[in-house]
């Protein structure tokens, strides 16, 4: 087995893969929603990896990284097996993948062919997404292509990771300087808390509040009696600085239990028990409001 990690576009990670595995894998780099494959070493070091990209049948794009931007070089292959044999000496820690293709010092975040307007808006894009802290960066890079009408200028998932990926460091040098805990630690706090009393307790949980509310109960814990979340749009919205809205609920066949209203109160309390400032006037039909409100929430670690 081999003592790394391997990421690619069509599952989860794949840990500790035999050298046939990580060859078979390899080699099918290409295919349509298999564009990539990133190994990591087992234990993990700081932006030290190696990465491969391709479309289609055309060459393998290979990267490698060895501490920071400044140690990032590039080589292009049109071999699957030798892509393959660099890939399975960096695995082991011997030296010949150094010498196997012609290395060059490169760019990591550089978008060939992709004009200066369009990068413009898949950045903005990226921004919003990597702010609210949820997403990891291929999903935030999913989230930029996404985000594109077929007839605009289309940004291939390379464009979007390669885009993601300076915003993200940045991203993780402004977090060094915040505090210990900030403000959606200290929601995560009350979250925990509200599920260990009987509530489904779910953060940036769906699009939208009538996706969430059709949703809410396939998430629903045995003897939980209501639930309180908030949705994507309520965390974009307060890491937009315009501060949380929560809501609540009660499961229909829980009975008094389930008053919206001893819901809602059980939730303003966990909140201001964390030191959260909390607008609520009681009324079960209004949403629970926190503000203001500081929205740094540290990134999910992996890539």
């Amino acid at each position: 087995m081999l003592a790394i990690t391997v990421q690619t576009e069509s599952g989860p990670a794949l840990a500790r893969p035999s050298a046939d595995e990580l060859a078979a894998l390899l080699r099918r780099i290409g295919g349509d929603d298999d564009h990539f494959a990133i190994a990591e070493r087992i234990p993990g070091a700081d932006q030290v990896f190696l990465q491969t990209w391709r479309e289609g049948a055309g060459p393998f794009a290979v990267e490698h990284r060895d501490g920071g931007p400044d140690r990032h070089f590039r080589a292009e292959c049109a071999d699957a097996g030798a892509v393959a044999e660099v890939f399975l000496a960096w695995a082991r820690g011997t030296e010949s993948w150094q010498r196997a293709l012609d290395w060059r010092p490169a760019d990591p975040y550089s978008t060939p062919g992709l004009d200066a307007q369009t990068r413009a808006a898949a950045e903005e894009r990226a921004r919003t997404d990597i702010r609210t802290g949820f997403w990891t960066a291929e999903e935030v890079a999913q989230g930029v292509c996404d985000a594109f009408a077929p007839d605009e200028t289309p940004v291939t998932v390379e464009q979007a990771r390669r885009i993601v990926a300076q915003l993200w460091q940045e991203r993780l040098a402004e977090q060094a300087q915040w505090p210990a805990q900030t403000d959606p630690d200290r929601v995560a706090r009350a979250f925990g808390a509200l599920a260990s009393q009987g509530l489904t307790a779910l953060m940036n949980f769906a699009c939208c509040s009538s996706c969430a509310l059709s949703e809410v109960a396939g998430e629903r814990a045995e003897g939980d009696r209501g639930f309180v979340f908030f949705h994507y749009q309520d965390t974009a919205a307060a890491a937009d600085g315009h501060g949380l809205s929560i809501r609540y609920g009660g499961y229909p066949d829980s009975g008094a239990e389930a008053d919206s209203a001893a819901i809602g109160r059980a939730v303003t309390a966990a909140l201001a028990a964390v030191g959260l400032p909390v607008a609520w006037d009681g009324d079960p039909t209004k949403v629970i409001e926190v503000a203001p409100l500081r929205w740094h929430k540290r990134l999910p670690s992996g890539r």
